[in-house]
């Protein structure tokens, strides 16, 4: 009887294990998220900007930069990374590339690149990020804010230069939604800084003017 014990121990034990791993749930598949934002409409009459806007890589520090999408529970300062849940590139390349297609769809220059395509710019937009999340609890939303600058290549002229944020509900407490709300959240401060640059459009274009008139 026991040598019966000591051999089938390790086998029950074995038995057992299989048993367990086979009764486990599969691991959740990772899902990717892109933005998309676009403007309602394009700006009327004639672009703001003459020449072509280079849109530079978002500076992005800590979480901020990495691809996780981040959670913050209502009431809390404490950030969190989703296990399962990623941008489709790191959010200072991703929030780069949503700009210039947002300024493009805005008709706000004549042309919008990145520095990648090596266009020759008249102006320079930087964006710094400060917030990417989600905030979970009862009344989940969207929170983007960045810092975004436009400059004039030709005198190193500071035009525009401030801090953009938006908040948007999202349907439900699920990240898709929240992704969409973000995204919804993105083209809202997106908006904000098209409207500073329209803003400054009599000053920019009247400097235009002169050096033109200066050549």
């Amino acid at each position: 009887m026991k040598h019966f014990i000591r051999t089938s121990l390790p086998t029950l034990l074995l038995v057992g294990l299989v048993a367990a791993c086979a009764s486990a749930p599969p691991a959740p598949e990772d899902a990717f998220y892109r933005l998309s934002p676009r403007a309602a409409a394009p700006l009327a009459g004639t672009p703001v900007l003459k020449g072509a806007i280079e849109v530079d890589r978002f500076v992005a520090s800590g979480s901020l930069a990495n691809r996780p999408v981040l959670f913050v529970e209502a009431g809390s300062n404490a950030v969190s990374e989703y296990h399962y849940h990623f941008w489709i590139e790191a959010p200072p390349i991703l929030l780069q590339n949503a700009l210039v297609s947002y300024l493009r769809s805005a008709g706000v220059a004549e042309r919008v690149a990145t520095p990648e395509m090596r266009d020759t710019p008249d102006y320079t937009v930087r964006g710094r990020l400060m917030r990417l999340e989600t905030l979970v609890g009862e009344t989940p939303k969207g929170v983007v804010e960045f810092e975004l600058s436009l400059r004039r290549e030709s005198d190193g002229a500071l035009l525009v230069l401030g801090e953009y944020s938006s908040e948007v509900p999202s349907t439900s407490n699920g990240v898709k939604a929240d992704v969409l709300a973000i995204e919804k959240a993105a083209n809202n401060a997106f908006h904000d800084f098209v409207a500073d640059i329209q803003a400054q459009g009599m000053e920019i274009q009247g400097s235009q003017t002169r050096g033109a008139e200066a050549k």
